[in-house]
């Protein structure tokens, strides 16, 4: 491992925990550690909220994923297509406009907050940006509760 990596995961090894403590003091969505660079929890069949921390960019999301399978994909669309029916909705809801299309993705949907100028390496902005992802992910959240199909775990 090259000393950029170690220092990467290092940054998020002291980033996480900070923003997980600071999501359940204030009793906002919250999850395990999942990967080095996500908290992620499961909120419904098939649908998990998710922080999504990279070096130099990072996220707040709905991520809607039922496997690899074509069925699978198609049955994640579905779910997808009816948030989106829900969009303006949504939107509204949680105050501005969101990604809609993450380019990239083949098996999975999201709805999401991106913050293309985070910088992990910057920490003296690191309470700003705690903030900020737990208090859009609370607004992301309760702007998408009142369309889900099914009951929430």
């Amino acid at each position: 491992m090259s000393k950029a990596e170690e220092r990467r995961e290092s940054l998020r090894a002291k980033f996480l925990p900070l923003l997980a403590r600071a999501a359940n003091e204030q009793g906002v969505i919250c999850g395990n550690v999942t990967k080095v660079w996500t908290i992620s929890k499961t909120v419904a069949k098939g649908i998990k909220m998710i922080y999504v921390i990279r070096m130099n960019t990072a996220r707040v999301e709905m991520w809607i994923y039922h496997g690899k399978k074509e069925k699978d994909v198609d049955s994640a669309y579905d779910v997808f297509k009816h948030f989106l029916s829900k969009k303006s909705e949504i939107e509204m809801a949680y105050g501005c406009s969101l990604n809609w299309d993450y380019k990239g993705r083949r098996t999975a949907f999201s709805i999401q907050q991106d913050y293309p100028d985070f910088r992990l390496s910057d920490d003296s902005k690191w309470d700003y940006w705690i903030d900020k992802m737990v208090t859009d992910m609370k607004k992301l959240d309760d702007a998408l509760l009142p369309h889900y199909i099914t009951s929430r775990d």
